[in-house]
């Protein structure tokens, strides 16, 4: 069980104490239940935190650096410690075990939410599979066409999603770019 007072909108957290397997992100909070984006409300005392791993800092975009034995995100360094990773600042040293325990003191230190960065292709896959669930509501209507594109939103990004007609007339995804947002 998490103390609902360490948590804040947008932690992750596993919805479901029992199954370790699961993640999910938290939308609101009350005394009788935490809400998430993609699971249904639970009672704060079903959730579990997540483990802080470096595979989380790695989504996080924190490099490991042998000069800092630790892993470094701008100025902020994380130390592997047997009980997780521990930061300091000053004088002041604090042991992370949990993934909302890092999302917290980084937006405590820089006022700014930690975002998953996917690796290229992952966002690339991610992309794709998102077109290509749409795709068919912007096929063209000249049969003689060879290409289309169209734009889609995916995770808050907007792409401008390229398709391309083979040589057996099947369309397949080509390319995509990532939309300015000025």
């Amino acid at each position: 069980m998490v103390n609902l007072s360490e948590l804040r909108i947008g932690n992750i957290l596993h919805p479901d104490g029992n199954d370790k397997t699961v993640v999910a992100t938290v939308r609101a909070l009350d005394e009788n239940k935490v809400s998430f984006f993609e699971h249904s409300p639970v009672a704060p005392a079903q959730v579990a935190a997540v483990t802080l791993s470096t595979l989380w800092l790695n989504g996080y975009s924190f490099l490991y650096t042998p000069e800092d034995r630790g892993w470094k995100k701008g100025s902020m360094v994380l130390i592997p410690a047997s009980d997780g990773f521990t930061f300091s600042l000053g004088g002041h040293v604090q042991t992370l075990r949990y993934v909302h325990q890092l999302q917290n003191l980084y937006y405590a230190l820089f006022d700014e939410d930690l975002e998953v960065q996917l690796d290229q292709k992952a966002a690339k896959e991610e992309v794709e599979l998102a077109a290509d669930s749409v795709m068919v509501n912007y096929l063209p209507k000249d049969k003689q066409s060879s290409a289309f594109s169209f734009r889609l939103s995916v995770e808050g990004s907007v792409f401008n999603v390229c398709y391309r007609k083979d040589h057996q007339g099947y369309w397949y995804f080509s390319s995509y770019s990532e939309v300015s947002q000025e």
